[in-house]
């Protein structure tokens, strides 16, 4: 039996994908028959360090995605949105930027950029704390991305409620590589990466250089100034540097830099022209400039057999000037925001790792950070193209954050190990905050909000117990429970005094999970499945005038909404059917709802109790084919193929009406690989959305401005390469 991807996909698929999965079972075990005696086919092991230390992914009492190498280079990733297409429970917040990246785990996320995110996102150990300036990361050197589900409060910090994202470089040692791509494609794209690693002294010190280049036309027209909208042209490198000079000190340096001239793309108007899809109408030039940089300095020191010091230093930044942002795509003043952005951030971790005896093992920390970040907003909204509001807001943030952490791991036995942690965290935000009423010449006519050295402190701990037991060498299962919280503070581009005096508080959550993790067929299949149910309080919302201890707000307003529950399983399958024929399933089914979410504006419609969360989909998964086989002459040809499934959303806390539902979409990617004889060459083809479908990511509807505009996935893309090893 078959199925074609549309029915294969749709609401309530879950049926479909477990049949298939088990119909793929039988040809598992009959190819396994057909190996020849000591001949092994079997999955390559994972290792991980999710645990701050290595460990095997199939051991790890944690719901862990990883995406290799070799899944990052078939996939073609480019952005942290094609996460989405590897791993389930993922979503994203489309960003009307390209570098935005606001990631949702098992429907919590941070849906602005401008305040610290529920699911922390680490470069080399160093988290990024908000998600501007975050998006783009398909360097050639990064070796594997782990994606950890559920709060990660004790190892990852309070800004990991939701989970933690871990982008993770190669370090180069004594191996010489180099390589390097070109590849063009429809949209003028235009696209180049290269790789170089090797020794600068045999053992002692080493050294890597990756870079990337990207741009492409846009995929849509402004048709009302002829330019181009949703180009991209971005330019990123990073140099890493390994000293060794004994066994006991490994001390690796890395220096990464990105320009990024895209333009930041609008939404099209809805029900407006004669455009396509993608098109727009808009008066604003929409061309950004964004800079991103950072260096991070990782010294591991042995101080004896069984005990390591590990000292992260990281100094990273960003700065989006001019970012540039329409939200109606109309052919008049609407909803328009002219923005500079600006974050600067240093940040430390000494970590102690070590073994008391062959029972018991420890991770303990410290961490030191502090986050400078401004936004510089002038808005001109305009409900009739005549009557325009022209306002000016600067939002100052100085955030320190200390915490102090530790992790045992005691094994009772061979079988059964008991993790107990907790952190102990304390953040401090200083705010300032000014807002202006602007002349048709933006210049101020008069001052609404004028705050300075406002602050807001919180603290908290955060536990996690686990149980392990590897109930057979090939089944292992365990049951946790987990605390974490988010960071609240201050509103940003706050329209009146009061509302910049409003502070949230921390948004907490508890989580508890259960997981088994199994090989099977002489490891050739593994199953992964987790069952979840987080409970979260003072969940914090972004509303539009609530009443707060019954004051009434104009304007919107950062705070402690709601209560919410979240409950679902999630299942990564991977199998090697045949030699070289390679099988990846994932699947997430989430509920979620919002337990006491009552009357925030003050109106009895504006009961949101027993709604879904925002970006919150029912399901996702995503399954995908590879085959590589030998040709004649010594050369390989890979295949590979994937679709990925994201079921009907709700893009806000009302979810009531059309206006707010995101339909379910469904999205084909293949490729194929020609590795020619010797191993030097290689080309490639590349599709992306293959059925060429226009799928809504985002929708924003304003009412009061005349707004219902879209924003779209990308259209069907190809792209030609050519690599050379060198």
């Amino acid at each position: 039996m078959s199925y074609s991807y549309p029915v294969f996909f749709r609401r309530k698929s879950l049926a479909a994908l477990v049949h298939t999965a088990l119909f793929a079972l039988p040809a598992l075990a009959a190819a396994q028959e057909q190996v020849p005696a000591g001949e092994q086919i079997e999955l390559e092991a994972v290792k991980i360090t999710a645990e701050r230390r290595e460990s095997a992914l199939q051991k790890t009492p944690v719901s862990v995605g990883v995406i290799g190498a070799a899944e990052l280079e078939k996939a073609g990733f480019q952005h942290l949105f094609d996460i989405e297409k590897n791993v389930a429970g993922v979503t994203f917040f489309k960003g009307a930027a390209n570098q935005q990246s606001n990631i949702i785990i098992r429907g919590v996320g941070t849906l602005n950029m401008a305040y610290p995110s529920a699911v922390g996102i680490y470069v080399d150990d160093v988290p990024l704390i908000r998600g501007g300036g975050a998006g783009q990361w398909d360097l050639p050197d990064v070796e594997r991305i782990e994606v950890l589900r559920g709060p990660q409060g004790t190892l990852y910090g309070q800004n990991s409620s939701a989970g933690a994202v871990r982008l993770i470089s190669i370090d180069p040692g004594d191996d010489t590589v180099a390589w390097v791509s070109a590849g063009v494609g429809n949209y003028s794209a235009f696209e180049t990466r290269g790789y170089v690693a090797g020794p600068l002294k045999e053992g002692v010190l080493s050294a890597s250089l990756a870079f990337s280049h990207r741009q492409h036309d846009g995929y849509g027209k402004n048709r009302t100034t002829g330019d181009d909208v949703y180009t991209a042209n971005v330019t990123q490198a990073r140099a890493k540097f390994r000293l060794r000079p004994n066994s006991d000190l490994d001390a690796v340096l890395s220096i990464d830099g990105m320009v990024d001239t895209s333009d930041n793309g609008t939404k099209a108007p809805n029900n407006y022209g004669n455009g396509d899809k993608r098109d727009t109408y808009s008066l604003m030039d929409l061309g950004g400039r964004l800079k991103r940089g950072g260096l991070n300095l990782r010294v591991t020191q042995a101080l004896n057999d069984h005990t390591a010091l590990r000292s992260i230093t990281g100094y990273r930044g960003w700065q989006h000037d001019p970012s540039r942002m329409e939200h109606g795509g109309l052919p008049r003043v609407s909803n328009d925001a002219d923005q500079s952005w600006l974050q600067r951030l240093f940040y430390q971790e000494f970590q102690l790792l070590g073994e008391v005896s062959e029972q018991l093992s420890y991770t303990a920390g410290l961490v030191l950070s502090r986050e400078y970040f401004r936004n510089d907003s002038i808005t001109k909204n305009s409900a009739d193209g005549v009557a325009i509001n022209r306002s000016r807001r600067i939002t100052v943030y100085d955030t320190d954050d200390i915490a102090v952490f530790g992790q045992f791991d005691y094994r009772f036995t061979d079988r059964l190990t008991l993790t107990l942690g907790a952190r102990y965290w304390n953040t401090e935000q200083e705010y300032d905050a000014s807002a202006y009423v602007l002349n048709a010449n933006l210049q101020p006519v008069s001052q609404t909000v004028g705050v300075s050295g406002l602050k807001k402190r919180s603290e908290g701990v955060t536990p996690r117990l686990t149980l392990g037991y590897q109930w057979t060498p090939q089944v292992y299962a365990y049951g946790s429970y987990t605390e974490g919280a988010k960071f609240g503070g201050y509103n940003r581009s706050a329209a009146t005094a009061a509302v910049a005096r409003v502070a949230a508080e921390p948004e907490e959550v508890k989580a508890y999970e259960l997981g088994i993790k199994t090989n099977s067929f002489g490891n050739r299949l593994q199953i992964n499945a987790t069952l979840f149910h987080n409970t979260y309080s003072d969940y914090i919302a972004t509303l539009s005038n609530p009443v707060l201890d019954g004051v009434q707000y104009n304007g919107s307003v950062l705070t402690n909404a709601a209560k919410a529950i979240i409950w679902g399983s999630e299942i990564d399958l991977r199998a090697r059917l045949a030699r070289g024929l390679d099988w990846t399933l994932t699947f997430a089914y989430l509920r979620s709802e919002f337990t006491d979410f009552t009357n925030p504006s003050g109106a009895a419609a504006t009961d949101y109790t027993g709604n879904e969360l925002p970006y919150a989909p029912r399901i996702t998964a995503a399954t995908g084919l590879s085959y590589s086989f030998p040709v004649a002459d010594g050369g390989e040809l890979s295949l590979y193929g994937s679709v990925q499934y994201v079921s009907e959303q709700k893009s806000d806390e009302a979810g009531g009406s059309d206006t707010s539902k995101i339909p379910s979409r469904t999205n084909v990617d293949i490729g194929a690989d020609y590795r020619f004889p010797g191993g030097k060459w290689t080309a490639g083809v590349k599709v992306r959305n293959l059925l060429d479908k226009d799928q809504v990511l985002q929708k924003t509807y304003m009412p009061i401005y005349g707004i219902e505009s879209y924003a779209y996935d990308i259209p069907r893309t190809i792209t030609a390469s050519l690599r050379y090893n060198f």
